[in-house]
C-alpha cells in the first residue's frame, strides 16, 4: 500500500519522474523486477537509472516470516542490498519499523534501544545497518500505517484487514494491552515528499502524537463508519502466536521539528480514511 500511495501521490504533486516496480504486473508498475536477484536489480538500472530510491517492498506478516526465515531474509535483507549495491549514488529512502523498540516505558526517541522481538524484526534491523552505510540514506520508522486501497492485496494493511473480517462476517480480535501511534498513508507520503525536498538524513520515526491500544484504534473505526461493534473483540497479546513489541510507542518529534510539520490528529486522519473509502464500501 506504502508503494503505490507514494507512486500516486508524488505523480500528483512533484514534477518529478516517478518510476514504479514490482515483482508481478499492475497498476503503478512500469518495471518486473525480482529484488532478491542481483541480475534483476542490475538490469533494472541499466533500463531505469535514477536519483532516489524509496525501498517499501517487505514480508511483513510476522507469522509468514517465522515459519519461512530463508524467504522473509531474501524479501527483505537481500533486497535491500542489491538495490544498494546498485544503485550506488542514489538517494536511498527505506521504510523500517516502530516494532525495532520494546521499552517499558514506550514513547521510543530515534536513539533508544532496539531489539529484535521476533524474525521480522531481525530483517529489519539488519537491512537498517546495510542503510546507514549509503550516504544521505533516510530510514523511516513508522508506526502502524493504515489507508483504503481499491485493490486487492495479498498483505493487507490494518484498516483493510478490519474491513475484510466485517464484510466475511468474521469478528476481529484485536490485542487491548498493545500501544502504537498509528498514522494514515497519506500522511506518510506528505512527508516522505517534503523529506526529499528539502534533502533531510538520518532516522525518523512516523507515527500519531496520540496513544492508543489496537484494540481501541479499531473500535474508534467502527464507531466512524457506523460498523456493528459485535465485529471487535478485546484479547490478551499473550494468546497472540508471534510475540510482538507490547509498548511499541513512539515520539515523531525529531520529524515534525525538522520538516516544521505538523502529523494531524488521529481523529482528523481517521476523517481522512473515512473520506476515501466511503463511496466505495
Amino acid at each position: 500500500m506504502v508503494g503505490h500511495r507514494l507512486f500516486e501521490y508524488l505523480e500528483s504533486f512533484t514534477n518529478w519522474e516517478i518510476i514504479g516496480t514490482s515483482r508481478s504486473a499492475g497498476k503503478y508498475v512500469d518495471h518486473i523486477v525480482d529484488l532478491t536477484d542481483l541480475d534483476s536489480v542490475k538490469d533494472l538500472k541499466r533500463s531505469a537509472p535514477v536519483d532516489v530510491v524509496i525501498h517499501t517492498a517487505a514480508i511483513s506478516k510476522t507469522d509468514v516470516c517465522e515459519n519461512n526465515k530463508e524467504k522473509c531474509y531474501a524479501a527483505n535483507v537481500i533486497s535491500t542490498k542489491n538495490l544498494i549495491l546498485t544503485y550506488k549514488t542514489a538517494k536511498f529512502v527505506y521504510f523500517s519499523t516502530y516494532a525495532v523498540y520494546n521499552t517499558p516505558e514506550g514513547k521510543c526517541e530515534e536513539t533508544a534501544l532496539v531489539s529484535s522481538t521476533n524474525y521480522y524484526i531481525e530483517t529489519k534491523l539488519l537491512s537498517e545497518t546495510l542503510v546507514k552505510a549509503s550516504p544521505g540514506s533516510i530510514i523511516f520508522r513508522p508506526s502502524v500505517i493504515f489507508g483504503f486501497t481499491m485493490f486487492e492485496r495479498e498483505s493487507k494493511n490494518y484498516f483493510m484487514q478490519l474491513l475484510e473480517s466485517i464484510n466475511k462476517k468474521k469478528v476481529m480480535h484485536s490485542p487491548i494491552d498493545q500501544y502504537f501511534n498509528p498514522i494514515h498513508v497519506d500522511i506518510i507520503a506528505d512527508i516522505s515528499k517534503k523529506a526529499l525536498e528539502q534533502d533531510i538524513t538520518g532516522i525518523y520515526n512516523l507515527g500519531s502524537n496520540e496513544i492508543i491500544s489496537k484494540y481501541e484504534f479499531n473500535k474508534k473505526i467502527l464507531q466512524v463508519f457506523h460498523f456493528d461493534k459485535h465485529f471487535l473483540e478485546s484479547i490478551d497479546s499473550r494468546s497472540l502466536a508471534v510475540a510482538r513489541p507490547n509498548n511499541g510507542t513512539i515520539s515523531s518529534n525529531k520529524i515534525q521539528d525538522i520538516l516544521e510539520y505538523r502529523i494531524p490528529d488521529l481523529d482528523q486522519m481517521i476523517e481522512i480514511l473515512y473520506q476515501s473509502a466511503i463511496g466505495h464500501i
